[in-house]
């Protein structure tokens, strides 16, 4: 009898050292359930978003972190230089869910320099956050084409994370006012920019370049929000909402795997230039041309001639066919 109560005490001290081994390995604590990663090019108001998701100013200045993390400036220079985590009930609201948010540095054209960056974001990913559960790709409404430095930073993210990263990924439009002046100008562009059609681009220009093989959805959550507004408050709760439910929905991306080497970051950097260089060849090529039909068109005014329209050949005629040797059977 005795053996057994003692095999039975075992048995739940190992169950329970496995419970308490397996829940500090999930880091649940320190990094709460879901995860959100907010991934974009520099200036894009990664900060802003992380800020406002936790219940900060959007102007937060990040006095409790280093190196920028979390702290919003108006300059065009990258202020969050390091990948940072910080953990929080969702807008501050301590009846909501808790989460994870991790704001990362902006990427631009320099990949060879920002080596540096995208170590350090590899690292606290794989070694310290270890999985998460949505990538925020946020793009400012007014990118509206694929311009170099965006598509080397997609393809970045790519190499790093893979293709499967797609699934966990959803797009955010910042810089979208959804007040009644912003929205009347959107409608009268040509096409106008809806929120459909805005995705749509963006889903088009992934699936063209890149290996997205199914649409992404997309949320418009503005940090600039006017909060006496009701219809841009419930706009800013709506898309809010859309994005807990999205990372709630997903299964965890596993960040063990993660990776990027410098040869591919080189290689990256490369395309990137020979891209600007093929654009400047051209351009230089366009202007050449203009400035010859100019000269070409005040040579011709200067003398006060036009050049007639060419006359159509006849495909008829015996001086037709002797020079082209008509077949007649």
């Amino acid at each position: 009898m005795r053996n057994n109560n003692i095999l039975t005490t075992a048995i739940i001290l190992l169950f329970l050292a496995h419970f308490e081994g397996a829940r500090i390995n999930t880091n649940e604590d320190r990094y709460p359930s879901p995860r959100m990663v907010i991934l974009g090019a520099t200036g894009v108001g990664k900060s802003s978003l992380a800020n406002v998701l936790l219940g900060r100013d959007k102007n937060y200045e990040g006095r409790e972190f280093s190196n920028g993390c979390f702290r919003v400036s108006t300059g065009l220079d990258s202020i969050t230089k390091d990948t940072c985590a910080d953990q929080g009930y969702w807008l501050g609201d301590s009846n909501m869910q808790r989460f994870t948010v991790i704001d990362t540095p902006g990427f631009g054209d320099q990949l060879v320099e920002e080596e540096k960056t995208i170590e350090n974001l590899v690292t606290t990913l794989r070694d310290e956050i270890k999985y998460v559960h949505v990538f925020i790709i946020a793009f400012k409404q007014t990118d509206n084409r694929m311009t170099n430095s965006l598509r080397s930073m997609i393809s970045l993210f790519e190499k790093m994370f893979g293709n499967k990263f797609w699934d966990n990924a959803i797009l955010e439009a910042t810089h979208w006012n959804h007040g009644t002046d912003s929205e009347r100008i959107r409608q009268a562009s040509q096409p106008a920019l809806t929120q459909k059609f805005w995705t749509d681009e963006f889903n088009r220009i992934l699936k063209k370049e890149y290996n997205l093989q199914k649409d992404l959805k997309s949320i418009f959550i503005d940090t600039f929000y006017h909060h006496e507004s009701f219809h841009e408050t419930d706009t800013f709760t709506n898309n809010s909402q859309a994005l807990l439910d999205f990372s709630l929905s997903r299964k965890a991306f596993q960040c063990k795997d993660i990776e990027i080497a410098l040869t591919e970051i080189m290689q990256l950097q490369n395309d990137l230039e020979n891209l600007k260089k093929e654009e400047e060849d051209k351009q230089n090529v366009i202007d050449s041309l203009t400035e010859e039909k100019l000269r070409l068109e005040e040579t011709l005014d200067h003398y006060g001639l036009t050049t007639a329209a060419p006359l159509p050949e006849k495909h008829s005629g015996t001086e037709y066919c002797a020079r082209n040797r008509c077949y007649t059977p």
